[in-house]
């Protein structure tokens, strides 16, 4: 970049730390769809929509390098202000009236497929020092001679972290014995402290592995940051964007889908979903989606104002809220629900539990084997071969897209069938009272 075009982008910068310091991520927002709009989008002559809804990384991809959608083009600082046997250089004016109008810097009308933007110029010089910036976030972690893995430490759940850490380390020894991929040696650090402490540690990390459940820090806390998350130690809610987080089990909701299966296979014909404060509403959810299924659904908060019902549903995300629901209910109680809510309660213990377990199909052949040793090696195994397809040019969303290509037979995971995942399949544990 040289120049005008260089002179012209560095303005930008300036205005965007003057005019948009109440706004100083404005452009990341906009690029990445998140946040509040900032600016509204029209196409075609439809009436204008807010921006987020039409987020620039849907086409041009989280690294800005192109390609998703109708063979958009890359549009890093570095690509769009260099000319190209298509087109002449944009400069900051024409970048501009790309955005707003739909022209390139030669006048020609770029596709119909690129949003027509309405945005002030505090947005505008926020956005345009995004893409200035793009390539060097998209890369932080990766260095000539390393690639740096991060595993968060939450307070609340700091030994299962560490734990963690270690076992992934030592994995990745295993298998490399030292050697670098492509070049590069891979290793793993901690990120520990308050939340922004750790969020503040991904500055240099290519991914953060592993997360541990936590209270104070989930998986949105580092997506909206564009970190990609890769197999958290708990299962997925579902609706994640697979261009930045990848699990390693089912999530949330195949979990939710198998117990209604399993509900039809235990030929239970009624049952009662609790309905309790602190747990939002997740049974009369599920009452709904699956009151198609042969099931008549019953809501009751406690205490049951009859004698209490033979089958019951219990979904409560909060677990020390489904801790107190357990101590209410009668022992002996067939409860059906998630293993990540109730299994670890104290009050398990009193109840005939029958729970879909996700987490359960990495310890399936492993029956004495913890948890987070077995999730260690399977991600440590995955994240090699993704770092060896990714290549030498590797950035964070090249991570993430590259464990499209990986597999593992041994635990049943396919990211080419099940892209979020690697897998639908829902285990079960049954409990009997104790």
């Amino acid at each position: 970049m040289k120049g005008p075009a260089r002179a012209g982008l560095l303005l930008l910068l300036w205005t965007a730390a003057a005019a948009g310091s109440d706004r100083p991520d404005a452009g990341r927002d906009l690029y990445n769809g998140v946040g509040a709009a900032a600016a509204t989008v029209s196409m075609g002559g439809a009436a204008a929509l807010p921006a987020t809804r039409f987020a620039c990384r849907a086409c041009h991809g989280r690294n800005g390098a192109g390609g998703r959608e109708g063979a958009a083009p890359p549009i890093r600082a570095s690509d769009l202000f260099h000319a190209t046997l298509a087109r002449p250089a944009y400069d900051t004016a024409s970048l501009k009236r790309a955005l707003a109008e739909g022209r390139a810097p030669d006048g020609r009308v770029l596709a119909s497929l690129m949003p027509r933007y309405a945005m002030d110029d505090a947005t505008f010089a926020s956005l345009a020092a995004y893409l200035d910036r793009l390539a060097g976030l998209q890369r932080r972690g990766v260095h000539p001679r390393t690639v740096t893995l991060a595993v968060a430490v939450p307070p609340d759940n700091a030994a299962t972290a560490r734990r963690y850490a270690k076992a992934l380390g030592a994995a990745l020894d295993d298998l490399l014995g030292g050697r670098p991929v492509h070049g590069r040696t891979v290793g793993v650090t901690l990120l520990a402290g308050d939340r922004a402490a750790i969020l503040e540690g991904t500055e240099d990390a290519v991914a953060v592995v592993g997360l541990a459940p936590s209270a104070r820090i989930d998986v949105a806390a580092f997506t909206d940051r564009q970190v990609p998350v890769l197999f958290p130690l708990f299962p997925l809610d579902g609706g994640e964007d697979a261009t930045v987080v990848r699990g390693l089990m089912a999530d949330r909701q195949d979990a939710l889908a198998a117990i209604a299966a399993r509900l039809a296979s235990d030929r239970v014909t009624a049952m009662t979903a609790i309905d309790a404060p602190g747990c939002g509403g997740e049974a009369e959810g599920f009452a709904r989606r699956y009151a198609a299924t042969g099931v008549r659904y019953t809501l009751s908060a406690l205490p049951f104002s009859v004698q209490a019902p033979r089958d019951m549903l219990l979904l409560c995300p909060d677990r020390e809220a489904a801790r107190r629901i357990l101590h209410r209910l009668p022992a002996g109680s067939r409860i059906y629900g998630l293993a990540s809510e109730l299994l670890s309660s104290a009050e398990a213990g009193r109840h005939r539990l029958v729970l879909a377990a996700p987490e359960a199909l990495l310890v399936s052949r492993e029956k004495k084997a913890h948890l987070v040793d077995v999730h260690a090696a399977a991600a440590a195994r995955l994240l090699v071969s993704a770092l060896k397809s990714a290549g030498r040019n590797l950035d964070r969303t090249s991570l993430v897209a590259a464990v499209d290509a990986v597999s593992d037979p041994e635990r049943q995971l396919d990211y080419a069938a099940d892209t979020l995942n690697g897998t639908a399949f829902v285990p079960f544990i049954e409990t009997k009272p104790r």
